[in-house]
């Protein structure tokens, strides 16, 4: 499903697109009052909305970056939702007596970009036995269970477990550091490389941080060393992997939203040419832009598992897992964790006693 945002022609004339970025216009449930950037937005309730009326009269949107400084305040009253709860602090929530967690699987789904079309130049994950080597060589079963706390649904390919056109028979890769040891050899690194690898914030990936570090830590043990970039900020991060200018490897996910499909990922991120794809392989365009133009469902499904088997044997990214987000809610009110991770805070209401 296409989204459009339909901007008055009259206004954009008069006023400009820079205008309109910092005076949207809309018909939801809230209007904006007061938007100081970096910091917080204030909302007003919009009594002439057409739909159900918000149970607060307004929301406040603060804009903090630390995240225990977002648990802090949660607990101490100062905010009453929270997103992206580190697995390991979920105790501290649950304990408080002042808030809790709300945890479901959301179809986001986490993953390594390796550079197999060579954006960022020659480098070795051009060579599809190191791609299958580093997917070897990582206990990612381990760190879901250990780093995660459970809070995340192993997958064999890019597509989300609740997506259309997802395939359970495939088996995701298993630790083999032998295996992978053997595959680098073979295609010329018997003393494995150092790679670039770009990360950033556990904005919408709870505990990033150290996830990456425990697959750094394994990727050592067969050779492959990873030399840390660093860019916090959303924003930033995701600018330098649209142009191109990100490393051989980086931290990548990948949210369909409200859209329950396969092509919500295939398209945009595998796709040759396309801003966040670094890889390349014309068999599987020809297999999407097939699954997207048929449309039966049940034929798309097939092309989806063949899409998919492809994905897999030709090791086209490190493969994580499926998501599960983990919002911080206060006992003051009602909310529960959104599956396509759009919060709307009109669902929110006080809390029955």
């Amino acid at each position: 499903m296409t989204a459009l945002v339909m901007q008055s022609e009259k206004v954009i004339k008069e006023k400009g697109h820079e205008w309109m970025q910092e005076n949207p216009i809309g018909t939801g449930p809230y209007k904006l009052v007061k938007w100081t950037k970096k910091q917080e937005h204030l909302l007003a309730r919009n009594d002439d909305y057409w739909g159900p009326k918000p149970a607060f009269k307004h929301v406040r949107v603060r804009i903090i970056p630390e995240q225990a400084t977002q648990i802090a305040e949660l607990i101490s009253g100062g905010v009453d939702v929270i997103k992206a709860v580190p697995p390991d602090q979920m105790d501290v929530i649950n304990k408080s007596g002042v808030a809790r967690t709300s945890s479901s699987p959301i179809l986001r789904t986490a993953m390594l970009q390796l550079d197999q079309a060579a954006r960022t130049g020659p480098n070795p994950f051009t060579d599809r036995r190191v791609r299958q080597a580093a997917n070897l060589a990582v206990d990612m079963d381990a760190i879901i269970k250990h780093v995660l706390n459970g809070l995340g649904d192993r997958t064999a390919t890019t597509v989300n477990p609740m997506a259309l056109g997802y395939d359970a028979s495939l088996k995701p890769y298993r630790q083999d550091v032998a295996a992978a040891k053997k595959l680098l050899a073979e295609a010329g690194y018997p003393n494995g490389f150092e790679v670039g690898f770009l990360q950033t914030g556990p904005v919408v990936e709870p505990a990033l941080p150290q996830t990456s570090e425990a697959i750094s830590a394994d990727l050592a043990k067969v050779g492959i060393r990873t030399r840390r970039r660093y860019v916090g900020e959303t924003g930033p991060f995701v600018n330098l992997v649209r142009d191109g200018k990100a490393d051989p490897m980086f931290e990548w996910s990948w949210g369909y939203y409200s859209v329950f499909d396969a092509d919500a990922i295939l398209y945009d991120v595998m796709k040759c040419g396309e801003a966040y794809s670094y890889y390349c392989n014309k068999a599987l365009d020809d297999l999407i832009i097939q699954g997207r133009s048929t449309l039966d469902q049940k034929k798309r499904a097939e092309i989806y598992a063949r899409v998919q088997r492809l994905i897999f044997e030709d090791a086209a990214y490190i493969f994580k897992w499926g998501l599960r987000g983990v919002w911080g809610i206060s006992q003051r009110v009602e909310y529960e964790a959104p599956r396509d991770e759009i919060d709307r805070m009109f669902l929110v209401t006080p809390r029955k006693k």
